[in-house]
């Protein structure tokens, strides 16, 4: 019983995949393009893909087109896409992999597949080793290596997803056994409730008179691909984007436990048996007991209460250390954030024109926003220049009286340039309200440059954020290599926020870094990276990140009330021209 409904994501899968397949003509260049920004389009649609068919509004979207909006409609309408098949059919299925290698672009696959005939990661593999690469005008022996490199790395990423997919694939399991009669509740446990920004497999409670009745309806329903029931109560198989997935089904009165267990992780579990057998209890996935009697929970935090231990939240469960904290751990919520800062807009590489993404800003409720488009030196994503800058401001002035609760803060996303200077000078970002300072380029360079280039745009006075500290992209590029300890050493000291990254492929900085960057005096602003309108809701991942690290409301700078954050901005602005007399 699967959910075959199409929604937005699917929608923009299946163009995002036509763009690829396009993408390997170079007469269908322009038509490949109108494919890709059709697929962006769909993520910023707010109503469901039936209604939006239905309605008329796939021929009223701007980026949809004549020729594109037919297609959304007859896969919405019939679950499948001729055009997209035929394609696929004039490929081999596994060539699409391919795009994943780092610094292996669609036209030099292209190549590769029209002159040597490779169409799969193994191919790729043996053809490098063999040196037929270097023969290719265009490739060479360096190009060999990176590839190897990249391939090295996927392969040590293939078994696992992005948070974003186990959420979607866990979500679409939770409705699907809540239709099945027999069972009561459906709770989603294991690493997608955990909030790993990667994960390996989904796990799921589901409660229920007659667990193993319900079990073995769940597998004749076709819940899971390649469904098996594991021991009487425990159903294993396969979620969609083939996620290996285990459901456990219990009794209503061992949901609790159940629940606990399955979350994890493991260290956690183990020492929260360990202190309760200390005081007596015994603890497994059946229950709380004492001296051979049940003892009733109606929520894990009748259990933490019961063996005297901090009430610790999901996120925070990858190992014991917090069972022997003081005090219940106080994480910052999404509903914290006052405003947040990194919004592009078409001014550079986004996707809303200014006036969109600032109406979406209102919408969402918030009472600041920093709009920060990117630098000259970003050519690639329309780095805006002296000129458009001013172009900019005056758009934004004209705009303020249109959103009177909405206090838009001018920035902007600076690159930091090898030499660790800004991209622009001193003129030019003294004219915003807040600067963050980003590496877009060179990411390979030597781990003590690139920790100099950081810290001395650290050092200058009119830096506000760091952002995307490490520039890693999950399961496809890893950060470049800092000194993490002098970076926050110089970041706190500095007064410099470092931001917490919400794009899903991002969460940057990594969550195992945060606490030693709040010692250090470290403050974190969680930021949406926020490419349309749709993407200013990066924050509730960023959310979760921070969650992960530990991070209270008191340690985020946009929880801060507007008065608050005009005033640091104020203070630090005056600070920085004083510094440059």
């Amino acid at each position: 019983m699967s959910d075959n409904r199409i929604d937005k994501r699917a929608v923009a899968r299946a163009l995002d995949e036509i763009s690829r397949y396009l993408e390997f003509s170079d007469a269908n260049k322009f038509k490949a393009l109108a494919f890709k920004n059709a697929a962006r389009r769909m993520e910023d649609i707010q109503t469901d893909m039936t209604t939006f068919v239905e309605s008329g509004e796939v021929n009223r979207t701007a980026g949809i087109g004549k020729a594109i909006g037919p297609m959304i409609v007859e896969l919405v309408t019939t679950g499948s896409l001729r055009y997209l098949d035929e394609l696929r059919a004039q490929y081999p299925p596994g060539i699409l992999d391919l795009v994943r290698v780092p610094g292996l672009g669609i036209r030099k696959i292209g190549v590769l597949y029209e002159q040597l005939g490779i169409a799969s990661l193994d191919e790729l593999e043996q053809a490098c080793r063999d040196h037929r690469l270097a023969k290719l005008p265009g490739f060479g022996k360096k190009t060999e290596e990176k590839i190897l490199e990249g391939i090295e790395y996927l392969r040590s990423q293939s078994a696992q997803f992005l948070l974003p997919r186990g959420i979607e694939a866990a979500g679409s399991l939770e409705k699907d056994l809540s239709r099945l009669k027999g069972v009561e509740q459906v709770i989603v446990a294991g690493e997608v409730r955990r909030r790993l920004e990667v994960i390996t497999s989904i796990e799921l409670c589901a409660s229920s008179k007659a667990p193993a009745a319900a079990a073995k309806a769940a597998l004749d329903a076709g819940v899971l691909e390649q469904g098996a029931i594991d021991g009487d109560n425990m159903l294993v198989g396969l979620a969609r984007y083939a996620i290996p997935t285990t459901i456990h089904f219990c009794k209503p009165s061992e949901l609790v436990p159940a629940l606990l267990f399955a979350t994890g992780g493991s260290s956690f579990v183990n020492e929260l048996k360990n202190r309760a057998g200390r005081k007596g209890f015994s603890l497994s996935s059946s229950g709380l007991e004492k001296g051979g009697r049940k003892v009733a929970v109606g929520a894990e935090k009748d259990i933490f209460t019961k063996l005297s231990v901090p009430d610790v939240p999901p996120e925070l469960r990858e190992s014991d250390e917090w069972l022997s904290a003081k005090h219940d751990p106080s994480l910052v919520d999404v509903d914290d954030l006052q405003g947040t800062f990194h919004v592009h807009t078409t001014y550079s590489d986004g996707r809303a024109s200014l006036a969109e993404m600032l109406e979406a800003a209102a919408g969402r409720g918030l009472k600041y926003v920093g709009i920060s488009d990117h630098s000259k030196t970003a050519a690639y994503a329309g780095g805006l220049t002296e000129d458009r800058v001013r172009e900019q401001t005056a758009e934004i002035e004209r705009l303020r009286e249109s959103f009177p609760a909405l206090r838009i803060f001018r920035g902007t996303e600076c690159d930091i340039l090898p030499s660790g200077e800004m991209d622009y000078g001193p003129a030019t970002l003294s004219e915003f309200d807040f600067v963050i300072a980003s590496v877009h380029s060179q990411f390979k360079t030597p781990k003590d440059e690139m920790t100099e280039r950081i810290v001395r745009a650290i050092r200058n006075p009119w830096v506000t954020f760091l952002g995307h500290l490490t520039g890693r992209l999950l399961l496809s590029r890893e950060g470049y290599q800092v000194d993490y300890d002098r970076i926050f050493d110089e970041a706190g000291k500095r007064g410099v926020m470092i931001e917490i990254n919400g794009n899903p492929r991002r969460l940057d900085l990594d969550w195992r870094l945060m606490r030693r960057a709040i010692e250090r005096g470290v403050i974190f602003s969680i930021n949406p990276d926020a490419h349309s309108t749709g993407e200013l809701g990066n924050v509730l991942p960023g959310t979760w990140a921070a969650r992960k690290g530990g991070v209270g409301p008191e340690h985020v700078f946009n929880t801060l009330p507007l008065r608050e954050v005009e005033a640091f901005f104020t203070r630090r602005k005056k600070a920085a021209a004083k510094a440059m007399n």
